[in-house]
């Protein structure tokens, strides 16, 4: 016996089971299921086998209450908890509460439609290797969390974000096991017929295999990556709600994982834009589109007396019966048709809070309004946007989540070792990149006054001044959202983006930020920089070379041109950052219903109704190292 001590990481293994039990206690929803077995699983050291025993399992963090049910080992969106474990018939048998959150909700539907892939992270603390047969037996275990998963993974790599430090592993090898280790006298022990082995530097040629060995050695590998492929897809097209017509045709031309992703999307936008699904979709004519007026059911919600907007309470109990709302006399919902539609709008014109004030009798705050554009809610909002401006892809009038493989990791080339070598599908790293609704409220003031008016004018500035507090929110939301208290993940906090360092900002530093981009092999299709308008100030007056008149940033403070690409600035941008990728890997949800709330009472003695709109849409970014940032620029 020999023991060595190996550097190791978090690993992960996947358990596809058909004894996924899930009730109703209470109020919440219980799931019982078996988490792993001992299925041997390939590993660079052979192959693994762990031990179920209560001796070599650790289960305190399970029994205790510490170990997090999750969901494609999202760790930020935890969906419930283990409540208890237990070493049964050589599995691991696990009870899991799960949350009433929506994403937790959105599992369970995925359940109840047949989801049964199940993986879990663990930790190794000691392997023996067996004598007869070589396998590597892990004595020694402990799992940190169990996830519900849509696409199975590959047991032998790693997904998600769990313990990424290495550390020690006990490695106890049987001297005469089946593997062999080297003699005393340095003599590699004899191979038999069918292996491969590394000749010594005496010259000996390594033994051959047969051309018939090699051939079903490849097929085997070409059948297995293929199955992968299969199901992957159309589990990909079972949770987006797609034909089986786009399974079949993606399948039939041999499309990757990746391609299937650029592919949903593709379909998912077209959908948005020619025939949205979305809940607040009535089928109205364009007739009763003109005939609904967002003034008028603003007024009918402050007096609350509706018997001069029948039609717009009838639109808005509509949509709140396909959304499960309940009814609220304070607030009524858009139908997705009105957000589109054209309405004369005036300019915007903002307070420093982004709140504007509307009054009858004063130029500056709505007193003289003369429709100069043509834009709808949705146009409106997006114009007002930088994020959106920059070429952010949209998926409008979505129904449901949307659930798409997003890459962390660049591919990379595989050496293979010799012949009879296997090669995995894909050297990139995916994650699950979802989308569900994450509701932004904005809030602003209107005159009694001048709601009693009927001219378009005032239904346009309404909905111009609507859409754009709602649109700085959105925008912030995609550049810099928390991803916490509700907001969205934006660029600049997603995980593995690029950082550049430094602080100076010139002509090669800001090369740098495309440099760092193109690192990872990515040509942008819409690549830009977005930075603050201080930023800017500084990069207009900085040149690319000593004596020269071309500043670093061509144009104004708003646009411009830098180093071949737009640049834009924005004030919800973080203090001293700049931002450079490709936008288009950017994605925005939009679930089209606009719900609107109305206080009456926001300024009584002058007559101010108050009025507060929610507006649905989440953020995602496909590939995070398209994007490169720093935020100490000076």
């Amino acid at each position: 016996m020999s023991e060595e001590i190996l550097k190791q990481k978090q690993l992960f293994r996947r358990f596809e089971t058909p004894v996924l039990q899930m009730r109703k206690e209470e109020d919440a929803y219980v799931l019982s299921f078996p988490a792993s077995s001992e299925t041997p699983v390939e590993r660079w050291y052979g192959e693994e086998v762990l031990v179920h025993t209560t001796k070599a399992v650790r289960l305190q963090r399970a029994k205790g209450g510490a170990m997090p049910l999750l969901f494609n080992h999202d760790m930020d969106y935890p969906i419930g908890m283990v409540t208890g474990a237990k070493i049964e018939d050589g599995r691991m048998m696990v009870d899991a509460k799960m949350f009433g959150t929506p994403r937790a909700d959105e599992v369970r539907s995925m359940i109840d439609g047949g989801l049964r892939n199940v993986s879990i992270a663990y930790r190794v603390n000691v392997i023996e290797e067996e004598q007869k047969t070589g396998n590597m037996r892990v004595t020694d275990w402990e799992p940190y969390e169990v996830s519900i998963v849509t696409v199975p993974a590959d047991p032998t790599v790693g997904i998600g974000r769990g313990i990424d430090t290495e550390y020690d592993v006990r490695m106890i090898r049987s001297s005469n096991s089946a593997r062999g280790a080297a003699t005393e006298e340095g003599s590699m022990p004899e191979e038999k017929e069918g292996n491969t082995a590394v000749a010594e530097s005496t010259g000996e040629k390594p033994a051959k295999v047969s051309s018939e060995g090699i051939e079903a050695q490849r097929k085997t590998n070409s059948v297995e990556l293929e199955k992968r492929r299969k199901q992957s897809i159309e589990n990909l097209c079972n949770i987006n709600n797609l034909d089986a017509k786009y399974r079949d045709m993606w399948i039939g031309q041999g499309l990757s994982i990746d391609d299937v992703s650029d592919e949903i999307l593709r379909v998912l936008e077209e959908r948005g834009k020619t025939n949205p699904q979305s809940p607040a979709k009535l089928g109205l004519t364009p007739k009763q589109v003109e005939r609904f007026s967002l003034a008028r059911a603003i007024r009918a919600c402050a007096d609350k007396d509706w018997k001069d907007a029948q039609f717009e309470l009838e639109c808005s109990r509509e949509i709140a019966k396909r959304t499960n709302r309940a009814p609220d006399p304070l607030k009524f919902l858009v139908p997705f048709e009105v957000l589109q539609r054209l309405v004369p709008v005036q300019p915007m014109q903002r307070n420093a809070h982004g709140r504007r004030d509307l009054t009858v009798g004063t130029v500056g705050d709505g007193g003289y309004l003369v429709g100069t554009e043509n834009m709808g809610f949705i146009e409106i909002l997006r114009n007002r946007s930088v994020a959106f401006q920059m070429g952010v892809r949209r998926l409008s009038g979505l129904t449901g989540n949307v659930t798409v493989p997003r890459q962390t990791g660049a591919a990379m080339p595989i050496w293979l070792a010799n012949e009879v070598s296997t090669a995995t599908e894909s050297k990139q790293a995916f994650t699950q990149m979802s989308l569900t609704p994450k509701t932004v409220a904005a809030y602003t003031e209107i005159s009694r006054l001048l709601l009693l008016q009927s001219s378009p004018s005032v239904e346009g500035i309404v909905t111009d001044d609507l859409a754009s507090v709602v649109a700085i929110a959105a925008d912030l939301s995609v550049l810099n959202g928390s991803g916490s208290a509700g907001q969205p993940t934006g660029i600049i906090q997603t995980p593995g983006i690029g950082i550049v360092t430094g602080t100076t900002i010139d002509y090669a530093k800001t090369l740098e930020f495309q440099t760092d981009v193109a690192a990872s092999n990515i040509v942008p299709v819409s690549g830009g920089y977005v930075t603050t308008p201080l930023v800017t100030a500084i990069m207009m007056g900085r040149v690319k070379f000593a004596n020269t008149a071309t500043p670093l940033w061509d144009g104004n403070i708003w646009n411009g041109s830098v180093c071949g690409f737009p640049g834009m600035s924005s004030n919800q941008m973080p203090s001293a950052s700049l931002l450079f990728g490709d936008w288009q890997e950017v994605v925005v949800g939009e679930w089209g219903v606009l719900e609107v709330e109305v206080n009456p009472y926001a300024n009584f003695q002058a007559g101010i109704i108050g009025v507060r709109a929610m507006y649905s849409l989440d953020v995602g970014v496909r590939r995070p190292f398209a994007f490169s940032y720093s935020s100490t620029t000076t």
